[in-house]
């Protein structure tokens, strides 16, 4: 199942297995010198209540000289900021990357299409996240911004 991108989110098929996508996931973002805020594994967090979930966690992070730039445009960005991408496990055993658009995000926000150069900026990082995360990495390699 492909989440419904017309919803806003983007999702892409990871060619590694999950605990492969969450070690390159944190490689990326620790090259990018993002700050993880916080990371919730819903599968373990499920057994507590009794709950078999398929693997699923959802990682909270970013830049905080962007998001404060951002939000002082527009307060209620705040509720979609920091960023969030969140890997998890389908029915099949495929593994996907999830993410809001940031341009979508804008838009819920009335920002103008191709006004706000920040959201322009943290679609690409967001995009090129994904991208390190879904394929194995050469860890001495330079990552793509």
């Amino acid at each position: 199942m492909i989440p419904d991108e017309a919803k806003g989110l983007v999702s892409v098929r990871s060619t590694v297995s999950f605990d492969e996508t969450i070690e390159c996931l944190l490689i990326a973002l620790e090259r990018r010198g993002m700050t993880i805020h916080a990371r919730v594994d819903y599968a373990k967090e499920a057994i507590d209540v009794g709950v078999r979930l398929r693997p699923t966690q959802l990682f909270i992070f970013g830049y905080r000289e962007v998001e404060a730039s951002l939000i002082l445009r527009d307060q209620l960005l705040g509720v979609d900021l920091p960023q969030k991408i969140l890997v998890w496990e389908d029915e099949r055993g495929a593994v996907w990357i999830s993410y809001n658009d940031p341009k979508w995000v804008g838009q819920r926000h009335g920002v103008p299409a191709g006004t706000c150069a920040l959201l322009e900026a943290v679609a690409a990082s967001l995009a090129g996240i994904a991208a390190d995360a879904r394929a194995k990495i050469d860890r001495t390699m330079k990552l793509r911004s």
